[in-house]
């Protein structure tokens, strides 16, 4: 969406929320009251999450921020090759992004 200006161009029409699934989940909905709660505490986004077991060691995982300590999304794509040990650490990335 960044790339090919689509985020842009929604921006400029007011938009403010996103509801993002993956294409093998055709039956996520958006529960308004979960987009109400997340509209009201400002956060800069929201996902659904799942205890990690070993099953789940290549899925993105919530991590913090080094610097601000932030909570984040860390995909696979995004660990350095010598540090994929830790990334799969499930005692340490206790939980994964679900989408």
């Amino acid at each position: 969406m960044l790339g090919s200006g689509t985020l842009d161009r929604l921006l400029a029409q007011g938009m403010r929320y996103m509801f993002v699934s993956n294409s093998d989940n055709l039956g996520a909905t958006l529960d308004l009251r979960l987009l109400t709660h997340f509209a009201k505490s400002k956060a800069p986004f929201m996902m659904e999450v799942a205890e990690r077991t070993e099953a789940d060691k290549k899925g993105g995982h919530l991590a913090r921020d080094a610097v601000t300590r932030d909570l984040l999304l860390r995909e696979s794509a995004q660990c350095p090759e010598d540090d994929e040990k830790q990334f799969q650490d499930v005692s340490k990335y206790k939980y994964f992004n679900t989408n």
